[in-house]
């Protein structure tokens, strides 16, 4: 995701790429919200998509080194 979403996205858009169900990244992402990388945007106190959190952007060069 660090790679390709600098912005906002939502689960689906990450399902289809990823080739995985919707609730399979759903629950990794609410894992990824626990730990500070990812942060929801509310919609009607429904979470509607996500974006990198500031953690995630400042150390973008550090985290992709560690995946890669």
């Amino acid at each position: 995701m660090i790679k390709r979403y600098k912005g906002e996205f939502t689960p689906i858009e990450v399902s289809r790429e990823m080739g995985v169900t919707n609730k399979t990244i759903i629950n990794r992402l609410s894992v990824l919200v626990k730990n500070g990388f990812v942060e929801p945007l509310l919609v009607n106190q429904r979470i509607r998509s996500y974006e990198l959190s500031d953690f995630s952007r400042d150390n973008e060069k550090k985290i992709k080194k560690m995946i890669s």
